[in-house]
C-alpha cells in the first residue's frame, strides 16, 4: 500500500521555490520514505540546503520515517482538498506513484 509523504518549503531567503513540479507543499506518493525522497530530488526538491539562507535555514527536509506517511494526502493532519490559503501557502502539488500530477489551489 502506498502513503502520502508531505514536504513543507521553508521560506529560506524570504521567498518560496515555484514552478510546475514545486510549491509550498509537495506530496508525494511512494511505497515508503525512502522511495519519496528519491523521487522529490528527482522532481526538484534537495536536502543539503546548497545555497538556502543561512539564517533562514534549509528550504527542504526529507522524510526520515515511514510512519510520516498519510494515507491521504495532507498538511498538518488536514486533507489538502479542505485547506485553506494563508499568507504561507497558496497551493500544493501531489506527485502520484503512477507518474501523475495534481496541483491543488487552496481557496
Amino acid at each position: 500500500m502506498t502513503l502520502y509523504y508531505t514536504y513543507s518549503q521553508n521560506n529560506s531567503g524570504g521567498y518560496f521555490d515555484s514552478d510546475e513540479n514545486v510549491s509550498e507543499y509537495v506530496i508525494i506518493e511512494a511505497d515508503n520514505a525512502e522511495q519519496a525522497n528519491e523521487r522529490a530530488q528527482e522532481i526538484g526538491l534537495y536536502f543539503d540546503g546548497a545555497g538556502d539562507c543561512p539564517c533562514c535555514g534549509d528550504r527542504w527536509t526529507e522524510q526520515w520515517d515511514d510512519g510520516e506517511g498519510t494515507k491521504a494526502p495532507s498538511i498538518y493532519g488536514k486533507s489538502v482538498y479542505e485547506t485553506n490559503k494563508t499568507i504561507f501557502r497558496s497551493r500544493c502539488i501531489i506527485h502520484r506513484s503512477d507518474g501523475t500530477k495534481e496541483t491543488v489551489v487552496f481557496p
